[in-house]
């Protein structure tokens, strides 16, 4: 009887060896083909991981970055005479000026800066500078900023300069061009009272022409004069700066009428 009753005990359990033997084969066969599957996901996803980052992350964030960049800061690659005339812009138009009723001396340079409307025409020559305003109203733009290192005579380019914008008025023709010359600084030109609250208006070593809409400029003007912006203007510069450009776009006005 005990022969017996051990017989019966270890048949249970050389089966339940054999069962595991084979479960075991099995489990290990699944375990390689499971393996072998997440190997072909992993590289599956490696693969996707790649191109979602070279087609998808990598353009994404190149995107951001150039949302989120200020505008008036460009490379390194720029030329040198933008570059001096962006940093001019942010470390004396755009600086906030208690003889100018707390406003800066261009208080719209900012956002011409921010909405990319300023536009640069560097050593090209009068012929440049004759076709930047050719080609004005063909570009959507607020500026053009002619500037040339090889300085022409300040009385040539000045007179110049203001006898275009005669016949640009008597032609009807909305454009100004603003004279800027090493050689006429802000006390020569009456505005170095502007200078007075830590702001400094370093010389240039180069000139420079604003190419701007006449009617622009003038309307800027007359919002201007009710914040008390020219409250601290000599005469004599107030009547130079926006009384003759006034007197300009009466004329280009009539003249329009007129055709």
């Amino acid at each position: 009887m005990t022969c017996i009753r051990m017989r019966t005990q270890k048949e249970p359990f050389t089966v339940l060896n054999l069962l595991r033997q084979k479960m075991h084969k099995h489990l290990f066969v699944e375990l390689e083909r499971l393996e072998d599957h997440m190997l072909i996901r992993h590289k599956r996803r490696l693969l996707w991981n790649n191109v979602l980052e070279r087609q998808v992350k990598r353009p994404l964030r190149q995107c951001i970055e150039n949302l989120l960049s200020p505008k008036n800061e460009r490379p390194n690659n720029v030329h040198p005479v933008e570059r001096d005339i962006r940093t001019w812009s942010r470390d004396f138009l755009e600086i906030p000026n208690t003889k100018l009723n707390g406003l800066p001396p261009c208080p719209y340079a900012r956002k011409a800066w921010a909405d990319d409307k300023v536009v640069f025409s560097i050593n090209t020559g009068i012929d440049g500078l004759l076709d930047a305003i050719r080609q004005f109203d063909s570009h959507d733009y607020d500026i053009v900023v002619w500037a040339e290192e090889d300085l022409p005579d300040m009385d040539y380019l000045d007179g110049m300069c203001d006898g275009m914008n005669e016949l640009m008025s008597i032609a009807g023709i909305d454009l100004h061009l603003m004279v800027f010359h090493p050689d006429y600084d802000a006390t020569e030109a009456g505005l170095e009272f502007l200078v007075d609250d830590d702001v400094t208006d370093d010389s240039l070593s180069y000139c420079m022409v604003f190419v701007q809409k006449l009617s622009k400029l003038d309307d800027a003007a007359l919002y201007l004069e009710k914040s008390n912006y020219y409250e601290h203007f000599p005469e004599e510069v107030y009547d130079a700066l926006v009384l003759d450009r006034r007197r300009l776009r009466d004329g280009n006005a009539r003249k329009s009428q007129n055709g």
